[in-house]
């Protein structure tokens, strides 16, 4: 895994993530990351990420909230409930010097209190596939003040799982099994 853009460009993140946890955590490829990127440079709203306050929620790790950070964002929260997703990302926040940026929340998203800083203006959301959980994790973040009527959020989901929301889809897109939406309030 490498960072695709920005600051850290071709700066390979998480190198013993694939021989010992994959079972554990799926990441997004090099490939879907970099044209997630492209398309929010792109949307016709305004560069989404250029200090950006983002949410990387089931972060895995943490390659999403590094990549916006390189590429502008001001800071990430990473949340994710896992210990393994927590030591892989918080070592690749260390290999990139990136701490004061950012800050993880061991904890699950169903479980998540009240948010005690800014609003994110852009989150990642990447749940478990098959688990149906996408849409109840919106609403905690919204009902708990992590996101708002502004927030733009990207939704990586597998491609024949149905989601079903109020909020306006600005895009989407598939690559192979995995299915990424935009969407806004």
């Amino acid at each position: 895994m490498r960072v695709v853009g920005g600051k850290w460009k071709s700066r390979k993140i998480n190198g013993l993530f694939k021989v010992s946890h994959n079972h554990v955590i799926r990441p997004t490829t090099d490939r879907v990351k970099e044209n997630i990127f492209n398309i929010l440079e792109n949307l016709g709203i305004g560069n989404s990420i250029s200090g950006a306050r983002v949410l990387d929620v089931f972060c895995g790790t943490g390659a999403m909230g590094i990549e916006s950070i390189s590429r502008g964002a001001s800071f990430c929260h990473f949340i994710d409930k896992s210990l393994i997703s927590r030591q892989i990302t918080l070592d690749n926040v260390r290999s990139l010097s990136c701490e004061k940026e950012t800050q993880f929340i061991l904890k699950n998203i169903l479980e998540i209190g009240t948010c005690e800083h800014e609003k994110a203006d852009l989150i990642f959301l990447d749940p478990p596939y098959q688990k149906k959980i996408a849409e109840e994790s919106i609403q905690k973040l919204l009902k708990f003040g992590w996101i708002d009527e502004n927030t733009l959020i990207i939704l990586e989901k597998g491609k024949n799982e149905i989601f079903k929301s109020k909020f306006h889809l600005i895009d989407k897109r598939v690559y192979g099994n995995t299915e990424i939406l935009f969407l806004k309030f």
